[in-house]
């Protein structure tokens, strides 16, 4: 579904990503590792073409050019079948939940208001938050928020789902009730590529994990090689940070 061959980023003298080979097939969940500042995050938004690589070739379903030569008609066949799941929810203060998860069928895709309205109102409730769909994001808690921002991912029916660090910016007991929906969409055969830090969660979740450290990958396959039969000692060294024996979503 989604091949990406010779990624290459910069952001002044500093190369972020050094050539990045990756295929992401329909229905797989991929979960991206690596210590911060190994070039996660620059990936993923390379994938959205939020950030437009220096180098690279990108094949997304029928379509397929290069990266740097990409036009706008791409860029927008790309967001249309792509939605990005941030840090920061990124939501609109000024509108409820419901308005918020309404306005990418409504602009992006422009559908009828009545049906856009049904389909927020369903995800809503698919993440819990049927009684909070006239709230504002001010009275709503992070992790409430961040379930909001994935609804409205989810309200774009898009091919692939784009999890950047989704639990960073949440208090410790808020970060279950956003891993529990993504973990509902993985098992409901949805497309997701996930960076986070929450290896534990990685591991349960995942059909296959990329090790990437200092922009390159250096290692992937599935998670049980990854985790408990990792073949490079620098990812040895990343994986031993953390206990994977006793987490509970």
């Amino acid at each position: 579904m989604v091949r990406v061959e010779g990624l290459k980023k910069r952001f002044h003298r500093h190369e972020v990503l050094k050539g990045i080979n990756m295929t992401v097939n329909s229905g797989e969940v991929v979960g991206i590792i690596g210590s911060s500042g190994s070039g996660k995050s620059t990936l993923l938004r390379c994938l959205n073409l939020l950030e437009i690589p220096d180098a690279g070739h990108f094949s997304f379903g029928n379509l397929g050019f290069d990266m740097t030569k990409v036009k706008k008609q791409e860029i927008m066949e790309v967001r249309r079948s792509t939605a990005m799941v941030f840090q920061q929810f990124n939501l609109f203060k000024y509108k409820t939940a419901l308005e918020n998860v309404m306005e990418g069928p409504l602009v992006v895709q422009k559908k009828n208001k009545a049906e856009v309205k049904e389909l927020a109102e369903y995800y809503l409730a698919k993440v819990g938050l049927s009684d909070r769909i006239n709230h504002y994001p001010s009275q709503l808690s992070g992790g409430q928020q961040q379930r909001v921002a994935i609804a409205r991912a989810m309200a774009l029916k898009p091919a692939v789902i784009l999890f950047d660090e989704p639990t960073s910016a949440l208090d410790p007991e808020m970060v279950g009730e956003v891993l529990r929906v993504i973990q509902d969409m993985a098992k409901e055969g949805n497309t997701l590529i996930i960076v986070s830090h929450e290896l534990t969660f990685i591991n349960e979740i995942a059909t296959h994990v990329i090790f990437i450290d200092d922009g390159v990958i250096l290692e992937e396959g599935g998670p049980r090689d990854i985790f408990f039969k990792p073949a490079h000692e620098r990812t040895r060294q990343f994986i031993s940070r953390v206990s994977l024996n006793d987490y509970v979503i």
